[in-house]
């Protein structure tokens, strides 16, 4: 496990959507790390769209919205929003009269989400790039907030839940969901595995193996609860997910901040990486494995004034 002051500080870079290393390198490699980070940013939120969020979260994102009875018209705030799966998930179950707003500190994320909007009768999808401590909406003015994968990047969890209670009407809802501390954390701690094996002293590996990234069902009902929440509850859900193929399950690797690791590598050395990543994922018949993932659904209401 790295100290307490490296992990805080490898998870506020992640947070931030910081350039973990400065390298420039040609465009030809998975994600050039370049001095202002733009494109490293950009590289990543689109992979991260293109190889996980279909597979992993999207089905998540679906469970998540599914537990909370949405009704046509609400008006929904995704906390952390990422690339968008809470989001566009939210908006189709709202409908056009329906009002979806989606925050996140990382501009880049958010641009991959709206240039994959797809039209039809969801709600429009409105963006901000803001902190979830310091979110620019009035107070009262949402009915549900969600954060789908993001409090445990939290460094204040707390002011988190009391910046959320903050906007969300009074008996409005907040659903969060966490990956499980203890449970299998597929397939980021294979990929954890594999880099390992190939650079010793990979920071995020580390991360991933102190179980930074991950809570239990009693630490984001405490989250809750000291932010504010009434009727708090937690408990884990399980969740089957498979990809289409190796390599694509492979490329979601570049959908993380080990990408910024591998910009280190040579371009050849980054292709020879993926690769061996595949075939290292694939079944003895080089198909893709199904996993069985486990989250920690957390809910609470806030209170009617």
């Amino acid at each position: 496990m790295l100290p307490a002051r490296v992990t805080q500080d490898y998870i506020h870079r992640v947070v931030q959507r910081e350039p973990l290393c400065h390298n420039s390198l040609d465009r030809r490699c998975v994600v050039s790390v370049q001095d202002q980070g733009s494109f490293a940013q950009q590289a990543i939120a689109e992979n991260y769209r293109r190889y996980l969020q279909p597979y992993l979260f999207d089905p998540w994102a679906q469970l998540l919205v599914s537990s909370v009875d949405l009704e046509r018209g609400q008006t929904v705030f995704d906390v952390a929003a990422g690339t968008g799966a809470v989001t566009r998930a939210a908006a189709s179950a709202v409908g056009q009269a329906g009002r979806v707003i989606a925050c996140d500190i990382s501009g880049p994320m958010l641009a991959a989400l709206t240039e994959a909007q797809p039209s039809g009768s969801g709600a429009a999808i409105e963006t901000l790039v803001c902190s979830a401590t310091a979110i620019d909406l009035p107070d009262s003015s949402v009915d549900v907030a969600f954060c789908h994968q993001g409090l445990p990047f939290m460094p204040d969890r707390v002011a988190v839940a009391q910046e959320v209670l903050r906007v969300l009407r009074p008996a409005g809802t907040v659903a969060v969901a966490v990956w499980a501390l203890g449970a299998p954390l597929y397939p980021f701690d294979r990929y954890a595995e594999f880099m390992l094996s190939r650079m010793p002293e990979s920071p995020f590996a580390r991360i991933m193996a102190s179980g930074a990234l991950s809570m239990t069902a009693l630490s984001v009902e405490s989250a809750l609860k000291d932010g504010g929440f009434r009727e708090v509850s937690a408990h884990d859900e399980k969740l089957t997910v498979r990809w289409d193929s190796a390599a694509a399950e492979a490329r979601g690797i570049t959908g993380t901040p080990f990408a910024a690791e591998l910009a280190l590598l040579p371009a050849d050395d980054r292709s020879s990486f993926l690769k061996d990543l595949a075939k290292w994922l694939a079944d003895d018949e080089g198909e893709p494995v199904s996993y069985s993932t486990t989250a920690v659904f957390g809910f609470g209401v806030a209170p009617s004034k």
